[in-house]
């Protein structure tokens, strides 16, 4: 009899531990992330004249014919939203985006996967942003100071986009790039922001949307015969055709 407990007594035992063993693995299981609802994504910015890639060294035409080259391309992206397939959404708060000729993919991090029907950005920094001392940032932030100056300085605020390079300014054009051009656009009220339809997905560690920004078309409507230099003020109405084709020169690539 004394045997029939002494076994039973075991039975119980060895299920209380199994079961209490069973609660335990449940429970760490749980607290394992779920790693299928988080993806990266980066963005890809390439630089064009036309078809061609900007090289800093290339001599190129605008649509008059009239030759120049860039030594300098810089912007800033900012306010970047994602929109889910639902509608919904997806702002990447604090993700500025400084982005440099010599430089082509910006990882924005980790992102609820999903399909997403579209995008908007804004070239350029929010009002609020814009009127902050760049030495509160880190200097790895893109907000912090730059060695190639994006900042006025805090009164006024940050550079959005800077092109410098040099222009043939003869009335009709001899191949001599003997003028410079010198574009420093900024303030509020030149913020613009692109809205992109466009259909893409985020799985796992590997995503991408490929932008272009096509110089030509901002150059759209601009002589640079004489009209090769405007750093916002003075210079004003220039700088704000020239944000104003921002607009046009921004696509997405497959």
């Amino acid at each position: 009899m004394k045997s029939i407990k002494s076994v039973l007594c075991l039975a119980v035992v060895g299920f209380i531990f199994s079961f209490s063993s069973c609660k335990k693995d449940d429970s760490d299981a749980n607290n394992i992330p779920n790693t299928d609802t988080i993806g990266e994504l980066s963005f890809n910015f390439r630089q064009f004249v036309g078809n061609d890639r900007i090289v800093y060294s290339q001599v190129y035409n605008d649509t008059s014919g009239r030759p120049f080259k860039i030594t300098n391309l810089r912007y800033y992206i900012s306010n970047i939203v994602l929109i889910k397939a639902n509608g919904l959404e997806l702002p990447l708060s604090g993700k500025v985006l400084l982005v440099d000729n010599e430089k082509e993919q910006y990882t924005l991090g980790e992102i609820p996967v999903g399909d997403y029907s579209g995008l908007r950005f804004m070239v350029g920094i929010d009002s609020a942003t814009n009127h902050l001392d760049p030495a509160l940032y880190d200097a790895s932030n893109p907000l912090s100071y730059q060695p190639v100056s994006m900042h006025w300085g805090w009164n006024f605020g940050y550079i959005f986009m800077k092109v410098e390079g040099n222009v043939d300014t003869d009335s009709v054009p001899t191949g001599n790039l003997n003028g410079i051009i010198s574009y420093d656009i900024g303030s509020d009220p030149l913020v613009r922001v692109i809205n992109f339809n466009h259909i893409f997905s985020v799985h796992g560690n590997i995503n991408t949307v490929n932008f272009k920004f096509n110089i030509l078309k901002m150059f759209s409507g601009i002589d640079l015969a004489t009209e090769s230099i405007t750093h916002t003020n003075p210079g004003r109405d220039l700088a704000d055709r020239i944000a104003s084709n921002w607009l046009l020169a921004f696509t997405i690539e497959p």
